[in-house]
């Protein structure tokens, strides 16, 4: 699972927390710990020149001056690296006290560029670090180390909000590959972390319902008959919503199928809301010390580095959030034309027919990816390599939802 841990320590609470949470993973793993340190003196050095012309005239003196600045250089440089090694020779000592193998790394520079330098430099597979450090005003909003981190990392992140428990680990399933990745290793860290695990789906059946008074509101009776409003509404409550309720409910089957070899007693459930907030309300009824997700959802765009629910989820929740996927580079999803083509889903050996693959295209967009998935899955434990028309038909009848490709 991880091999190297790089754990930032600044002297916060919550920093120690992430350093209790990696110690944690490190036992139960087998994983090396690199305790790190960043510390930035050429911020003081450079405003300390800065206020060099409003000090008082006795200190203007060019010797006087220079004295001042060799002073506070040395202050600065020895003060720093001093404190620095503060932070971490505590836990370092706690690694070794455990059995873990650890080394430390002092560096000096702006925080999340040296904490970003060390996770590749080092060959880090996971990065530690508190959901805020110790300039925090106490409003809980999101650090900028942390938050500089979360978006640039080319591994996994864990943002600390508390010292481990005995909570279960809570993870997300959508159907996409990266959700996948996500209930795998939150499966895994179950395993042998000694926790129950619990995976969740979520669905939104709200959002359509908002649009539709929305439109009602800002439409005249006249264009409301004109674009079928009622009829597309019924068909949004009768259909879509129950459809989208029913497929989720697949993704979640077959997460837990996926599952199922790595460890017994997992346990799901079936979610309506905001994916982030009903997570994060989850966690909170379960009293989840570890909430597993993916980077990125279905609809990742090319120049995006976080999925939004997954950046509001790490923003907003109580419990550690282990954020699963490193920043990668983009592959376009767009024709050179400009039209967005449908991504397929990566290390897929399955075949499909042209009628199946027509079928796909005949499903509304928001829900295809999700679609080829259900599909895929159920082909797959059919033990099969290709992929039918009616297999298709199969999956959307066995969703409520009827035929993607309509009359045959």
């Amino acid at each position: 699972m991880y091999k190297h841990i790089l754990v930032a320590l600044d002297g916060s609470q919550l920093s120690r927390s992430a350093g209790r949470a990696a110690l944690a993973i490190a036992r139960a793993t087998g994983a090396r710990i690199a305790a790190c340190h960043v510390y930035g003196v050429d911020i003081h050095r450079r405003r300390f020149v800065d206020m060099e012309p409003e000090l008082p005239r006795k200190y203007q003196q060019d010797e006087r001056l220079a004295d001042l600045r060799s002073a506070h250089g040395r202050l600065m440089d020895e003060g720093f690296r001093a404190l620095s090694a503060g932070y971490v020779e505590d836990f370092v000592t706690d690694c070794r006290d455990c059995g873990v193998s650890v080394d430390a790394a002092v560096v000096e520079g702006r925080s999340y560029v040296g904490i970003l330098h060390l996770a590749r430099s080092r060959n880090i597979d996971l990065v530690a670090l508190g959901a805020w450090g110790i300039g925090a005003l106490g409003d809980g909003i999101l650090g900028g180390t942390t938050s500089r981190v979360l978006h640039a990392a080319s591994c996994d992140v864990l943002v600390a909000r508390r010292d481990p428990g005995c909570g279960p680990v809570l993870t997300g399933a959508d159907g996409s590959e990266r959700a996948v990745s996500a209930v795998a290793k939150a499966s895994a860290l179950g395993e042998v972390l000694g926790k129950p695990v619990e995976i969740a789906a979520v669905y939104d059946p709200y959002f359509h319902t908002h649009v539709f008074r929305v439109m009602a509101g800002s439409l005249s009776a006249e264009r409301q008959e004109e674009v079928g409003l009622g009829a597309q509404e019924t068909l949004h409550d009768e259909i879509i919503n129950e459809g989208l309720a029913r497929l989720y409910g697949e993704f979640l089957e077959d997460a837990r199928r996926r599952a199922a070899g790595r460890r017994d007693g997992l346990s799901t459930v079936l979610l309506k809301g905001k994916a982030y907030d009903a997570l994060n309300t989850r966690a909170r009824q379960c009293d989840s010390d570890l909430v597993v997700i993916g980077r990125h959802g279905h609809h990742r765009e090319a120049e995006s580095n976080l999925g939004s629910n997954a950046e509001a989820l790490v923003r907003t929740c109580a419990a550690n959030v282990l954020v699963v996927g490193g920043v990668e580079v983009a592959v376009s999803n767009s024709d050179p034309n400009g039209v967005r083509t449908e991504p397929v889903a990566t290390g897929s050996s399955l075949v499909w027919d042209p009628d199946a693959e027509a079928r796909l295209q005949r499903v509304p967009s928001f829900v295809r990816m999700m679609a080829r998935r259900a599909v895929e899955s159920a082909v797959r434990e059919a033990g099969r390599s290709r992929v039918t028309g009616e297999d298709c038909d199969d999956v959307a009848a066995r969703c409520g939802m009827g035929s993607p490709g309509g009359a045959r």
